[in-house]
This record gives C-alpha cells, sequence and structure tokens, in this order.
C-alpha cells in the first residue's frame, strides 16, 4: 500500500465510517492530525479523487474509499510526507511540464521565462492562450514540442 493510500484511508479507517463529507475529511487531516493545511487537504482530496481512491456517494456530498478497510493497517506514528502532493508524470499539467523543459534546455530561471512569455503574450495583445504562447516560447529556444501538441490540445 502506498503513503497516499494510507493517508486517504486513515480517516475512514479511524473514523470506522464508510462514508465521510470533504468537511469530515478535511477536518481529519487539518484539525484532528494537524497533518496538512487546509489547502492542501483540499488538493489531497481531488488527488485521491482523480486516482479512484475515493468515489462520491450517490448523494454528492460524502466520498466513500474505493478499496477495502479491512485490509489496511495504519502504522503507529503515520505522518504522510511531501510525496503524497507530487504529480506523476502523466498527470503533471502540460504546460507546467513544457515550461520545466525550456527551462532545463536553456539554463534560464523559470522567472526569466515567465517575463519572455509575457512579452510574448503582450505582442499578441494579450489573445493568445498559455498553450500557445509556450509552444511560441519553445520554437524561439528550438526545445522539442511535439510530444506535449495532443496534452496541450486537450487543455484548450
Amino acid at each position: 500500500m502506498t503513503e497516499l493510500e494510507t493517508t486517504i484511508a486513515a480517516p475512514f479507517k479511524h473514523g470506522r465510517k464508510e462514508k465521510l463529507t470533504k468537511m469530515e475529511l478535511v477536518f481529519y487531516y487539518v484539525q484532528d492530525k494537524r497533518w496538512m493545511s487546509q489547502d492542501q487537504a483540499k488538493k489531497l482530496i481531488d488527488l485521491a479523487s482523480k486516482r479512484n481512491l475515493i468515489s462520491k456517494d450517490g448523494s454528492e456530498t460524502s466520498y466513500r474509499f474505493t478499496g477495502s478497510l479491512a485490509d489496511i493497517t495504519i502504522p503507529l506514528g503515520f505522518r504522510p510526507g511531501d510525496e503524497i502532493f507530487s504529480a506523476t508524470e502523466a498527470e503533471k499539467d502540460p504546460v507546467e511540464a513544457l515550461f520545466e523543459d525550456i527551462a532545463r534546455a536553456t539554463g534560464k530561471t523559470k522567472k526569466d521565462l515567465a517575463a519572455e512569455l509575457q512579452e510574448i503574450n503582450e505582442h499578441f495583445d494579450n489573445l493568445l492562450l498559455p498553450q500557445a504562447a509556450m509552444i511560441l516560447l519553445a520554437k524561439k529556444y528550438r526545445v522539442a514540442y511535439d510530444a506535449y501538441l495532443p496534452a496541450l490540445k486537450e487543455t484548450m
């Protein structure tokens, strides 16, 4: 069982409940255990929902853990690390991934590249979508962007 699965299962297991509302989940992570901030707890719930670790119940106000709680053991003193928030490569935003590739290839800081993106956007009277501006920046520095095109088109 991964750290993310253990973190998601903990409030269901400790509360001995099959269903919890989003507010109950946030309260558990933020106030009860003090594992994370409120924003991180909401991000965690969204991430767990995307990965099908929890699903919305028919009422649309509560969540149900999709695994078997009987098979889960929460280690004594368990505390999740920040790694649970890191997105896998497949889940990463394509604009951000291309931005990181450009920064790596050019050796420039993200701050400098963000300023260049702003200049490109201003050149087109702020009518460009972020995806288009990122492709123009990639072309400027001759960074391969073909692998990102399908994902970029999907986000438009």
